[in-house]
């Protein structure tokens, strides 16, 4: 007999809505990683002259007198992974959607607790590897230098962003009368 569009739907063992949307955030994931690669290409003159640029139109805006770019150097930093930190979230947990009979959800081994833990985690270790290889990638490039506490400057970025997807997410669902579905198999320690 005919089954109506949402019994069709969620018999489809692919979400068509979740593809499109990994290939999407995947696309601009990548295409950010891009744009820090390329940033952190420039060498030490055209990075400095960038930052003095942006430094004059923040000048400019606001009607301020700044003179040091050392603040725009540290908010660039933590804005750029900030947003990489949302898109890879967005691309993992839209991967792992994608399937109801390939997710995380119906995978035997359960090492953390839920899937929105498993994308903070996976984004969590995504993010760190990129600000590592681009701190590695600029020790090439005359002029710059690569620097542990770049990354950590970046992890302040990538880490305020998780707790606020973490805190939204938890909102959202009360806010939905849910509670976060917590799999019954986790390995980890007993509660």
């Amino acid at each position: 007999m005919g089954q109506s569009l949402k019994e069709k739907a969620h018999a489809r063992e692919i979400s068509l809505r979740y593809v499109f949307l990994t290939v999407v955030f995947w696309f601009l994931t990548i295409g950010w990683i891009l744009v820090i690669f390329s940033l952190s290409a420039q060498d030490a003159s055209q990075s400095s002259g960038l930052s003095k640029s942006v430094l004059e139109f923040i000048n400019v805006i606001f009607g301020t007198s700044l003179v040091d770019d050392g603040v725009i150097r540290l908010a660039a930093h933590i804005s750029e992974f900030a947003l990489l930190t949302v898109l890879s979230y967005i691309a993992l947990s839209s991967t792992n959607k994608i399937s109801n009979k390939t997710s995380y959800a119906e995978s035997p081994v359960k090492l953390l607790r839920s899937d929105n833990e498993m994308n903070i985690i996976f984004t969590l270790w995504f993010t760190i590897l990129n600000a590592i290889f681009d701190e590695y990638h600029q020790l090439f490039v005359m002029g710059r230098n690569g620097s542990i506490i770049n990354v950590l400057i970046d992890l302040i970025g990538i880490v305020v962003v998780l707790i606020l997807i973490r805190i939204i997410f938890s909102i959202y669902l009360r806010s939905k009368g849910k509670t976060e579905v917590v799999y019954t198999g986790f390995s980890g320690s007993d509660q």
